[in-house]
């Protein structure tokens, strides 16, 4: 059994007690779960929590509960096994919104301020968006998820995704054109038992319909079963039909201009102009080395 800790707002929780531990793990509600065992059970808690539980309660909506997390639950595994958390003290986790706990460590924060910084994002509601969503949905869906936070809430544009689902589903869909498609997607885990699939579409777009269709999928009532998990998918794209470009006529090449002959000029001493000297008297010639032998023999003679 579990009960409140008279005046300070923590809750005991039982791990035997299947009923409540599932609905603090998967029911959506925000929750801290201090963890203890056999060891530290009788340990004064972290002041943080024994003093402003019912602040993060005013504030952030979120419970603080103490939990033996590594004594086995009804189904023979631990709360620490069940998600892989640390096999030992200290551990405390926030579950909220549906998702798996996120471990939250506490060592050196003495300020509540500074914890519910921490915990914030944890407990915030989102929509998650694989891409745009019809606005209507999205304002009808929106201002129910603070009811329903169990619920993952997913956005899917089909014209980019493509959400393949059995005929039997389909058949619940809403046949009016207009507005968008939204459904809900089943999965149920039990212990010994195969995981159970089912689903169905929202009949009518509006707030009434819409608590009712999220209440139904909150509780996994009145869904069609599935055989097997739907899948997405990427929607194949269509090749771009490229028409070729007809060939661009060729200009007409310019006329060649004849050239122009040099003037006859004079006999004109041209000084400093390389082009002229070596074109009359090259700079440099490449010797036959008969010719290196013989002026050698020369210089030998002129010094002797």
């Amino acid at each position: 059994m579990s009960d409140i800790i008279v005046g300070n707002g923590i809750v005991q929780l039982d791990v035997q007690d299947t009923a409540k531990l599932k609905k603090v793990l998967f029911g959506g509600e925000p929750w801290l779960v201090y963890c203890v065992n056999a060891d530290t059970e009788n340990y004064r808690l972290p002041p943080v929590l024994e003093e402003n539980a019912r602040s993060l309660w005013r504030n952030l909506g979120l419970s603080v509960g103490v939990l033996k997390c590594w004594d086995p639950t009804s189904s023979g595994r631990s709360v620490a096994q069940r998600f892989k958390l640390n096999l030992k003290p200290p551990l405390s986790f926030v579950v909220a919104n549906g998702n798996k706990p996120r471990m939250v460590g506490l060592t050196g924060i003495s300020k509540v301020e500074d914890l519910e910084k921490k915990l914030r994002p944890a407990v915030a509601l989102e929509i998650v968006k694989v891409d745009a969503l019809k606005k209507t949905a999205s304002n009808v869906l929106k201002p129910l998820h603070s009811s329903f936070r169990g619920l993952a809430m997913v956005t899917l544009d089909t014209s980019f995704w493509q959400l393949k689902l059995e005929e039997a589903l389909m058949a619940t869909r809403n046949k009016e054109k207009g507005g968008a498609d939204v459904l809900c997607l089943l999965r149920e885990e039990r212990p010994g038992e195969n995981t159970s699939l089912g689903g169905f579409f929202l009949e009518s777009l509006d707030a009434g319909s819409a608590k009712v269709f999220l209440q139904k999928c909150q509780e996994q009532s009145g869904s069609v079963p599935l055989k097997a998990t739907p899948k997405i998918k990427a929607r194949p794209s269509k090749p771009k039909k490229v028409t070729p470009s007809p060939p661009r006529p060729r200009a007409p090449s310019p006329a060649k201009e004849a050239p122009k002959k040099a003037k006859a000029k004079g006999t004109v001493d041209q000084v400093g102009s390389r082009d002229t000297l070596e074109s009359e008297e090259p700079l440099f010639e490449a010797v036959d080395e008969d010719e290196e032998e013989e002026e050698e023999e020369v210089e030998e003679d002129e010094v002797e």
